[in-house]
This record gives structure tokens, C-alpha cells and sequence, in this order.
């Protein structure tokens, strides 16, 4: 599990997640509130400097 969430966590993956969101969607803001919390999925937040 830790290696599949390592994949998650790449800038690359964070970025293509992010070009297809649909921040405005219901679905995406209960999956980025309940489930990428928790898993503490980048892709799901704001991008920052920390994030690059």
C-alpha cells in the first residue's frame, strides 16, 4: 500500500490528477474532504511551494 501511495505523491501524478478536476463537482469536494485527507493525497489540495 505504502508503495502505491508513494506513486500518488508524485509531482507528476498531482499534476495530471489536477488538470482534470472538476473542482466545482459535489463529487470532488466530498473525495478531497473524506478520502484524500486521510490519505493525504497532494493532488486534491492547493498546489504550494512545498509542493514542487
Amino acid at each position: 500500500m505504502r508503495q502505491y501511495l508513494e506513486v500518488l505523491d508524485r509531482p507528476d501524478w498531482c499534476d495530471t490528477v489536477r488538470a482534470g478536476l472538476d473542482s466545482n463537482r459535489e463529487f470532488f469536494a466530498w473525495f478531497a474532504d473524506n478520502v484524500a485527507a486521510r490519505l493525504r493525497l497532494r493532488a486534491f489540495t492547493e498546489p504550494t511551494g512545498d509542493d514542487r
